[in-house]
């Protein structure tokens, strides 16, 4: 079981690394503005995209595309291919930036495992709020945010604060191992409790 480096890369590096480990079909246009508008307001900033499209050189290509379409910076982006040591990869990454309007699930899980905290966007869908749910029970509530503004403004003052961006590197896989979303027999009591009360209900009908 790979461990987290516990220390944010920030710290050494001297700069923040963004980072996107998500299904590349998941994110916008719109997404990508506003993650544009966050690499713009911290100063030095990089955004690391590493998925299966990353993988081959037309997939490569297609990314950058988009990407010079919304005006990015190129030289501040890195795409990466997928890897099987993809979870130590989150070692290089400070803060990842979650995907909209369908959010990731296991990958915002995979990330808060290894120290990472994850900035989420919640939707009024069932897809679009993962995120949300996900980081409420891992006890990190406040890197939910609910409109746009809202999404760049906590990415960037996170982004501004490596003092902070350690402290969650520290101890976020201590505090996610004893929250609730980690809670595997409480989960289950509460499951088949509402499996009985299912069929007590339909007995009754």
């Amino acid at each position: 079981m790979p461990t987290a480096g516990f220390e944010a890369p920030c710290l050494s590096k001297g700069y923040v690394t963004f980072g996107s480990f998500n299904n590349f079909a998941k994110v916008t246009d719109e997404t990508l503005l506003l993650w544009r508008g966050i690499l713009e307001q911290v100063e030095d900033a990089r955004l690391v995209i590493k998925g299966k499209i990353c993988s081959i050189p037309s997939g490569v290509e297609r990314v950058q595309e988009r990407l010079r379409r919304l005006s990015f910076d190129l030289t501040r982006v890195e795409l990466r291919p997928y890897s099987p040591d993809y979870l130590e990869q989150y070692r290089d990454i400070d803060i990842a930036l979650d995907a909209m309007p369908y959010n990731g699930g296991l990958t915002t899980c995979e990330a808060l495992y290894m120290g990472v905290p994850v900035v989420s966007l919640r939707g009024r869908s069932h897809g679009s709020r993962f995120g949300a749910s996900i980081l409420t029970n891992a006890g990190v509530r406040e890197l939910v945010v609910e409109t746009d503004v809202n999404y760049v403004r906590r990415a960037v003052q996170l982004g501004n604060a490596p003092e902070l961006i350690g402290a969650y590197h520290s101890g976020l896989r201590a505090n996610l191992l004893k929250s609730s979303l980690m809670d595997a027999k409480n989960y289950m009591q509460e499951l088949e409790s509402a499996y009985r009360q299912t069929w007590q209900n339909f007995c009754i009908i």
